[in-house]
């Protein structure tokens, strides 16, 4: 065999060789990545079963050997433990401010379910498994829609919500707005709370829908578009 044609013949079997390998590498599936509890946590609502109906927010950060902290309206936030498995999620706190709370998760790890306990009362529950942003979810966006009052009954119509980096603002006239108004603490990169004495604000966004629950005298609430 002539010396020019073997060494063709190498280098166009080398050459598909390559091209081989890199084809196979490219219809790799990208490997999924774990799921890891602590990099998630829960935003959900509660409403009593009875009585005046209203709905409040509630969110637990779920921390390493598990550990969690509740924060709802109360001025002081509550430690408790959770414990996980491939199907449920449950949360408690004992003693004096004793709660549970337990949500149904399937194979995506998406809440399907929700129940919860505070000492001897139950309420309705909803809870949704939110990822743990470094981002700020809420800035520079706006939020509309209709506010209620602790009754079910309608307080304010076309409500909006307008969030900077640190602070917002609400009200019915967008153009009007001051999003420096009221100061708030960040929540999982994707939900707030706002304190001024007795007034605490807090809520939470997710699928471009804002959840928002207020303590001002009496409980307001309700749900808001992403504009």
């Amino acid at each position: 065999m002539k010396p020019i044609k073997a060494l063709f013949i190498i280098l166009s079997v080398t050459f598909m060789s390559s091209g081989c390998k890199k084809d196979h590498h490219h219809d790799e599936a990208t490997p999924e990545k774990p799921f890891v509890i602590t990099e998630h946590y829960i935003a959900g609502t509660l409403s009593p079963k009875t009585g005046s109906k209203y709905t409040s927010v509630f969110f637990i950060q779920l921390l390493k050997d598990n550990k969690a902290t509740f924060i709802n309206s109360s001025a002081n936030n509550l430690a408790g433990t959770y414990t996980l498995t491939d199907t449920e999620l449950v949360f408690e706190v004992t003693g004096g401010n004793a709660r549970i709370a337990k949500f149904t998760l399937d194979k995506d790890k998406k809440v399907t379910s929700a129940y919860y306990k505070a000492l001897t009362t139950e309420y309705e529950a909803t809870g949704e498994l939110l990822p743990v942003k470094e981002t700020n979810e809420l800035a520079g966006k706006t939020f509309k829609g209709d506010e209620y009052k602790m009754g079910e009954v309608s307080n304010r119509t076309g409500l909006s919500y307008s969030f900077g980096a640190n602070a917002y603002g609400s009200g019915t006239d967008v153009a009007t707005i001051d999003k420096t108004t009221n100061n708030y603490s960040l929540i999982g990169g994707s939900g707030f709370k706002y304190v001024n004495g007795s007034t605490v604000e807090l809520g939470f966004v997710s699928n471009k829908k804002l959840t928002v629950f207020r303590l001002s005298g009496l409980y307001y609430y309700g749900k808001y578009q992403q504009q």
